[in-house]
């Protein structure tokens, strides 16, 4: 209901439709919501995005070698069961306790 964000702990839900804001109308509903509030929000959700962009390019790059191998080995075996997906990747990462709670 509340932003985790900048923009700061306000909701953006009708409390008597309970509709949420998705940047549709501005004048839906009972209460409008200021532009300069909508901008907020694109700028917010554009940011996230990219940020999660870089992130999973990140990861993805870190990873490249196991990635490349579980590939060459799909390719030849078409699938393969979580213990040899595990054995694989431990070859090359640090893999977590099952039993460790985050």
């Amino acid at each position: 209901r509340f932003g985790m964000s900048n923009i700061g702990p306000i909701a953006l839900e009708d409390e008597n439709t309970g509709q949420i804001f998705l940047g549709g109308n501005m004048s839906q509903g009972s209460e409008a919501f200021a532009e300069n509030i909508a901008d907020r929000i694109d700028d917010e959700v554009c940011k996230i995005i990219s940020y999660c962009e870089q992130k999973a390019i990140e990861i993805v790059m870190d990873n490249r070698v196991i990635i490349d191998l579980i590939v060459e080995r799909l390719l030849d075996v078409e699938t393969m069961d979580g213990d040899e997906f595990r054995e694989l990747l431990s070859k090359y990462t640090i893999l977590p306790n099952k039993n460790t709670p985050y």
